[in-house]
C-alpha cells in the first residue's frame, strides 16, 4: 500500500551519497541496490530527491551538521549513533578480509602477521578497524570506491577490508585476473538510510512508512535481489 506525503512539510529531500557499487552508483542505468531501494521509497512517499555524490567523510559530516538531509549506504555502528537519524534498514551487509596472496580469516591473525589492509576513507571498515584497535600504521586510505583494487593488485597492501560483495563486484567489473582469497566474514552489520541528527519527525516516519511498504509488497527484496543482497 502506497504512502503519502500530504502532511510533510517538504516535497524535495537531497540525499548524499557515495560511489560504492554495487551498493550506490553514479551510472543513472544502474543505481545499486541501496541507492535503487532508497529512490523507491523516496517516490512512493511522494517525494522528490536530488542526488550529489561526494567523498564519504565529507557526505557525513555535511549530514551531521544539516538538517533533514538524507544519507545512504550508511553502516550502524556503536560510534555512529548519536550522529544521524536512523531511518529505515535497507540490507544487511557481510564484510571479510581479502586478499591475493594471504588467506586472513580474523584481526587477530592480520594485526599478528602485521597485514596492512586497504579501506575506503571514511567508510564503515575504517571506523570499524579504529573502533576495535587495529594498528594504525596498517591501515591504509583512499577514497572510497576509487583505488582499493589497484592496491591489492600491486602488492602496495596485504589485504583489503570491505564488503564481500563489494569486493568481488569491483574485482570482476574491473577485469581484474588474479584470484582473490576471501577469508572468514568479520562481521555483518546492517545498512541504513539515514538522515541528519535534526531531522522532521513526520519526514523520518513517511520515509520509514514508504520503506517498509516496499518490503510488504516484494519491491525491496526484488531489488535487492539483482545485486545478490539480503535484508
Amino acid at each position: 500500500m502506497a504512502t503519502s506525503c500530504a502532511h510533510a512539510a517538504k516535497s524535495s529531500v537531497e540525499l548524499l551519497a557515495v560511489n560504492s557499487p554495487p551498493m550506490a552508483m553514479e551510472d543513472e542505468a544502474e543505481r545499486g541496490a541501496v541507492l535503487e531501494l532508497t529512490m523507491a521509497a523516496v517516490e512512493r512517499a511522494g517525494l522528490t530527491t536530488k542526488v550529489t555524490f561526494i567523498p564519504w567523510r565529507r557526505a557525513q559530516e555535511v549530514v551531521t551538521g544539516g538538517k533533514d538531509l538524507l544519507i545512504a549506504p550508511l553502516t550502524w555502528l556503536p560510534s555512529r549513533a548519536d550522529r544521524f537519524t536512523w531511518v529505515a534498514p535497507i540490507c544487511r551487509m557481510e564484510r571479510t578480509i581479502a586478499s591475493i596472496r594471504y588467506r586472513i580469516d580474523n584481526l587477530e591473525q592480520a594485526r599478528r602477521d602485521r597485514r596492512t589492509l586497504v579501506v575506503g576513507a571514511g567508510s564503515a571498515q575504517e571506523q570499524q578497524l579504529r573502533d576495535w584497535g587495529y594498528p594504525a600504521d596498517l591501515i591504509v586510505t583512499t577514497p572510497l570506491g576509487t583505488r582499493e583494487a589497484d592496491m591489492l593488485a600491486s602488492g602496495r597492501v596485504d589485504g583489503w577490508y570491505s564488503g564481500t560483495q563489494q569486493i568481488s563486484w569491483r574485482w570482476q567489473r574491473e577485469g581484474r585476473t588474479e584470484t582473490l582469497i576471501m577469508g572468514t566474514p568479520i562481521t555483518i552489520d546492517q545498512i541504513h538510510l539515514g538522515c541528519s541528527r535534526d531531522c522532521d519527525p513526520t519526514l523520518v516516519a513517511t520515509l520509514r512508512n514508504a520503506m517498509q511498504s516496499l518490503r510488504d509488497d516484494g519491491t525491496a527484496d526484488r531489488i535487492l535481489a539483482k545485486y545478490a543482497l539480503y535484508y
